[in-house]
């Protein structure tokens, strides 16, 4: 089965900190995927060079076999790419439909009118927030936030989602709740890239993980073998845990 998405080489530089290094690997349709590594490794700026947030500084970025390294965030989304972000960045005057809504207008297939508002209301539905498309941002909850955002993600209706830890800071029973969000879409069929750092949440969904340290992919394989890996518990934990 060919890759979904294929990362060759990725490559940035802050001017002297080289932030990512050499990095590839690739994601077959359907599967989901950990990204991991301690806080400053590189992840976030890897999702960031994928979705066409950063540019890069070398390598290639392909989607379905086409190269969209180059592109800017617009177009990548085109070609059915979307992500969350780990601070919820919902726009404050809108209401909870509209935030949705405006994914709808940029999606790959953009849509207007009542079969825009249809699509709102289906992944609102979808998230848990069913009926609640004219409250306002402000009233919602941080579970709530979260869930909008997803659905948000899923308006644009992408065939690749790249979650940036949207488990972070959930309470154990909204955690429940957030892994089953993310167990329905992979039943769905949904390729998912996943930055996280719970690890509950990446052994129950992720088949396999990509580790990086320092700007660099350290491992990479099935979930409980790389959990398990000496030279990421270093990079986690140090040479004693090791």
């Amino acid at each position: 089965m060919s890759a979904q998405l294929e990362i060759s080489n990725l490559h940035k530089r802050f001017g002297g900190l080289v932030a990512v290094k050499s990095v590839s690997f690739d994601l077959k349709p359907g599967e989901v995927v950990g990204l991991l590594g301690p806080n400053g490794s590189g992840k976030t700026t890897v999702m960031n060079m994928i979705s066409g947030a950063l540019p890069c500084d070398g390598g290639s970025v392909r989607v379905g076999g086409k190269d969209v390294t180059a592109l800017k965030p617009h177009k990548v989304s085109k070609h059915g790419v979307a992500r969350t972000f780990q601070l919820v960045r919902p726009l404050p005057t809108l209401t909870v439909g509209e935030n949705v809504l405006l994914s709808v207008a940029y999606s790959r297939k953009p849509k207007w009118g009542r079969a825009a508002q249809a699509i709102v209301d289906e992944k609102l539905e979808f998230v848990g927030l069913a009926g609640r498309g004219d409250e306002k941002v402000t009233n919602l909850n941080y579970i709530d936030q979260k869930r909008m955002e997803m659905a948000r993600a899923l308006a644009a209706e992408p065939e690749i989602l790249l979650l940036d830890e949207w488990l972070a800071g959930l309470n154990p029973s909204e955690l429940r709740i957030g892994i089953d969000l993310v167990q329905h879409l992979q039943g769905q069929g949904m390729t998912i890239l996943l930055v996280e750092h719970i690890m509950e949440a990446v052994r129950a969904l992720c088949s396999r993980c990509i580790v990086m340290s320092a700007g660099e992919k350290i491992a990479e394989g099935p979930s409980a073998e790389v959990l398990q890996d000496p030279v990421v518990i270093k990079a986690y934990l140090g040479d004693d845990h090791a």
